[in-house]
């Protein structure tokens, strides 16, 4: 079962079987995403794969309650030179997921989990050292397990029948699709198709290695004037069926392991996350 969080009254959150209840939680920056995309994108794509997933996972846990509440629009970034991005210092990242989980710790909700549609490895890490020190407290209540989904290889899916083939087949031909390309082009086709400008097909082709996006300098200079990096011409609606529902079921697969707290761990940090360059100075 569903609920809106904003919906229940305190009592009826009090009367929930907190060992059985999964507070979902979405925090994502609005943000520029080129000339053909809203600045909403990682917002839309967040709320959308939380209630994708969430009805996988009510069909594996149909006695647990999954709740929401609204979106969290920040996250922090470093692209610069476009108006439309509305970051935070990572360190604030940091603080106000702190807080919030703590806060709902206190009800004694046992599993918070938190999702984000935005990459950005300092803005996750931050989400993750959160969670690493209320887990200190709580006994592992939160877990984040975007990190692990964007930066990992071992959350894969098995591509079968001819729509993955076509996906695994572009991400081979067209890699580093990192912001506002094809990849979150046809997510958005197929989430708010209203909101994807037509000239999507006109873009030029921006390429940025993994090397080079963490240089914020190198990354202006690529994509001034435009703002996205990647292929967006390359986008289809089929394509964002396809990369949206692979999303939702990578995020059932993680969350569902840290539901029976059983092989979750792998999913608890991104890649990087060991490199003290990236993390939150002055965190615990």
């Amino acid at each position: 079962m569903s609920r809106n969080i904003m919906e229940l009254c305190w009592t009826q959150i009090e009367e929930l079987d907190k060992e059985k209840t999964v507070m979902m939680i979405g925090i994502a920056p609005i943000e520029e995403h080129g000339r053909h995309l809203p600045t909403g994108v990682d917002v839309y794509e967040t709320k959308h794969w939380i209630e994708s997933s969430i009805t996988k996972l009510e069909n594996s846990f149909p006695e647990y309650t999954f709740l929401t509440m609204p979106m969290l629009p920040f996250g922090h970034g470093d692209i610069r030179g476009f108006v439309g991005n509305i970051h935070l210092s990572q360190k604030l990242i940091y603080q106000i997921v702190l807080e919030m989980l703590g806060g709902i710790a206190e009800w004694g909700i046992k599993n918070i989990v938190i999702i984000s549609g935005h990459a950005d490895p300092k803005h996750l890490i931050a989400i993750e050292q959160a969670c690493d020190e209320i887990n200190k407290i709580y006994q592992d209540v939160s877990f984040a397990p975007m990190g692990a989904i964007f930066s990992q290889d071992n959350i894969t899916l098995d591509f079968k029948d001819d729509s993955n083939q076509l996906v695994k087949e572009k991400l081979g031909k067209y890699p580093n699709d990192f912001h506002g390309g094809w990849i979150e082009t046809s997510n958005m086709l197929d989430i708010c198709p209203g909101l994807v400008n037509d000239n999507y097909g006109n873009l030029p082709d921006i390429s940025i290695n993994e090397m080079e996006m963490i240089q914020p300098e190198i990354v202006s200079s690529k994509i001034k004037g435009q703002g996205h990096i990647g292929y967006p011409k390359e986008s289809t609606m089929e394509l964002g069926q396809v990369l949206n529902e692979n999303m939702a079921e990578r995020i059932k697969i993680c969350v569902e392991a840290y539901l029976i707290r059983k092989d979750y761990k792998k999913y608890l940090h991104h890649k990087l996350y060991n490199i003290p360059a990236l993390k939150v100075q002055g965190g615990k």
